[in-house]
């Protein structure tokens, strides 16, 4: 019986360990936008949760114009201390790996692209969309002929994709040694590999892809929040949003709510920037824009402040994303803009409505409608004195002696005095 016992618990272990190895885990990992500090964090996340489950290898696959040096460098780093495979995809078709992402494409330890898509322009750009210094573009180019030597790739082709911005499609990439394979999808990605020989920890180690499993590992909510702020529309919608906030705060003391949303927003909008390309001139335009607003509602001017406000506004929207010739990606769409500034025409207009009939209504409390009203004699009046007509107490003359408390209505509004006349004596309240 014992015996019989061993024999199966053998045979199951055998067919469990046949099992484990037949379908050799992928982790499958996605990269679509800029490259920021939230994208690198689920990569390095994602690489640690392969090696700690003794993955086959991780997929990155990539769709980027680029991003921040910091956390390219990060990603790098984590793919070239890797006790497991990092594959590098660029993929679906019609997409690239731009700027950052060529670093994290050749850094891989093996590099493929699909159909349509292409890779390289890696010249460095500052905080204001204009190229790098030359000490930081100099640190780059032999940042990135380290990574093609180490990875036995075309080293002059690396250089010129900083130096000259050059930019191949997945066949010459192929052709010029920048990758090693160009597949469709990932399955015949995976297939194309099999066997393939690549060195981690300064050990050989060949690729075994003849039975397999994908793992999608998703981002998390937060890092999926905060890589949605990096989006330039998005971004730009928090920080109008953030604007509106402020100016009614402004305009109305203790509102809270509208200044609390607002101030949150503008922090959000920041964060968004910190990964994007930002103009100080755009921005000081768009400063301008909320001193203008503030002015009009403070002291409305009747369209005069506005309309500075909505042109200093635009011009700002316009500057403030200077990296747009790299791509739509770093800059929101003019339709977003169109729209972001209608919207606040129409919320100016509608503040601007508000303050025109709040005076037109003061005015004709304050004095036409005064004839005819009654009220208190706060003094004697007779040459001069002072009275209570509607709850406010106004300057007063009479042809007639009136003494105080008596009861008066006015006959006629002479500047800002009041023609009265007595009709009860001495009323106490």
């Amino acid at each position: 019986m014992k015996k019989n016992f061993f024999l199966f618990t053998i045979l199951l272990f055998f067919i469990f360990a046949n099992q484990l190895l037949a379908n050799q885990e992928f982790y499958l990992l996605t990269v679509k936008g800029i490259i920021d500090a939230a994208l690198a964090d689920y990569l390095v996340k994602g690489i640690e949760k392969a090696e700690k489950e003794n993955a086959a290898g991780v997929i990155i696959e990539m769709d980027t114009p680029g991003g921040l040096l910091k956390s390219m460098r990060t990603i790098v780093d984590k793919i070239l201390a890797s006790k497991v495979p990092v594959i590098t995809y660029v993929s679906p078709r019609g997409a690239r790996a731009a700027s950052a992402g060529t670093f994290i494409l050749l850094s891989s330890h093996i590099s493929a692209m699909a159909e349509g898509t292409n890779i390289g322009t890696a010249s460095p750009i500052d905080f204001v969309g204009n190229k790098a210094s030359e000490k930081i573009t100099n640190d780059s180019i032999a940042y990135i002929k380290n990574l093609a030597r180490m990875k036995g790739k075309n080293q002059k082709w690396a250089e010129d994709a900083i130096k000259k911005n050059i930019s191949s499609s997945e066949v010459e990439a192929l052709k010029e040694n920048v990758i090693d394979v160009i597949a469709k999808d990932i399955d015949e990605l995976l297939k194309k590999i099999h066997n393939k020989q690549i060195e981690i920890e300064n050990k050989k180690l060949n690729i075994k892809t003849d039975s397999y499993v994908i793992k999608k590992l998703e981002p998390s909510t937060k890092h999926k929040f905060l890589h949605y702020l990096t989006d330039p529309n998005i971004s730009y919608i928090l920080f109008i949003i953030g604007i509106y906030g402020v100016i009614y705060e402004l305009a109305h003391p203790g509102a809270f709510l509208p200044g609390v949303a607002g101030a949150i927003s503008l922090v959000l909008a920041f964060i968004g920037f910190d990964s994007i390309p930002i103009n100080a001139a755009g921005m000081i335009l768009i400063v301008l824009a909320i001193i203008f607003f503030i002015a009009e509602a403070m002291t409305p001017t009747f369209g005069a402040w506005t309309i500075g406000g909505i042109i200093s506004l635009t011009l700002g929207s316009l500057f403030l994303f200077p990296s747009r010739k790299f791509g739509q990606d770093w800059a929101p769409s003019y339709l977003i803009i169109v729209l972001m500034i209608i919207l606040t025409v129409i919320i100016i207009g509608i503040v601007l409505v508000a303050i025109i009939k709040a005076q037109r209504k003061k005015r004709v409390i304050g004095k036409e409608t005064l004839i005819g009203l009654k009220g208190i004699a706060v003094t004697d009046i007779f040459e001069s004195g002072v009275a209570n007509i509607g709850g406010e107490e106004w300057q007063a003359y009479s042809e007639e002696q009136i003494k105080a408390r008596d009861i008066v209505e006015v006959i006629e509004v002479i500047g800002m005095r009041l023609k009265v006349k007595k009709i009860e004596k001495n009323k106490e309240v």
